[in-house]
């Protein structure tokens, strides 16, 4: 049993440009999925760079023997992290180099490695079980719902109380995945799920995953015919048997 994905990434209909940068490395068993934060420049370099960072980190380690784990994880994020922040102080005239982060690690066949920071998702899919979210949303919605407030405003679903190229970020999200559970992953920016419901998504996995590159063809195709009011970028990863 082994992994494979595709990835592909559109502009959406009513942006300029797209800040999403994706990473798809099927042989290391490396993808993420980055969201640049502020509708500018900054937000376009700060994915690309987060995914540059996490790259030479994971190479770095690699040498090693060393994975992702729950040692080695925070440093990783802190890494990329401090990256983003750096090219800031150094290129002031860039604003905004913020992004969101959304990696899975392939450790071995069986098992995988979260790291997570802002709102992009990871979703595990099964055929039975159906579409499940992996990661939480780190907004302030999500926030003052978890404190129990039933009632929150949209705009505050687009508010990160977490992303990368903070400079005070103190936390993320990180840890095992067991792989055995699912078919299937979907690995995508905001411009997919908070575009398109989560049955939709569920029904278009369903019949598609087998083929990576067309269910992430008719996941960003959904996503543009109900609006398409941000960038939008989906990765599907599906179990193999050789």
């Amino acid at each position: 049993m082994s992994w494979t994905g595709y990835g592909a990434s559109d502009v959406g209909l009513r942006r300029d440009q797209n800040e999403d940068a994706f990473l798809v490395e099927n042989e290391r068993g490396w993808f993420v999925v980055a969201d640049g934060v502020g509708g500018s420049a900054g937000g376009g370099i700060a994915s690309k760079l987060s995914i540059i960072e996490f790259k030479s980190r994971l190479e770095e380690l690699a040498k090693t023997g060393a994975k992702p784990n729950d040692k080695t994880a925070p440093a990783i994020i802190r890494g990329i992290n401090n990256a983003i922040v750096d090219f800031g102080l150094t290129h002031k005239s860039t604003p905004n180099l913020a992004t969101t982060f959304t990696a899975l690690v392939i450790l071995d066949p069986k098992q995988g490695y979260l790291l997570h920071a802002g709102d992009s998702r990871l979703y595990g899919f099964h055929d039975e079980l159906g579409l499940t979210a992996l990661t939480w949303e780190h907004t302030l919605a999500a926030e003052r719902r978890n404190q129990g407030q039933e009632s929150v405003s949209p705009e505050d679903e687009h508010v990160l109380v977490n992303c990368l190229g903070n400079l005070n970020m103190s936390w993320s999200e990180y840890r095992k995945i067991d792989l055995a559970n699912y078919h299937a992953f979907l690995l995508c920016s905001d411009g997919l799920n908070k575009m398109v419901p989560h049955d939709r998504l569920e029904q278009i996995m369903r019949g598609n995953w087998r083929d990576p590159k067309s269910c992430v063809g008719r996941l960003i195709d959904m996503a543009l015919n109900v609006g398409g009011f941000d960038n939008i970028t989906a990765i599907v990863i599906k179990r193999q048997y050789e």
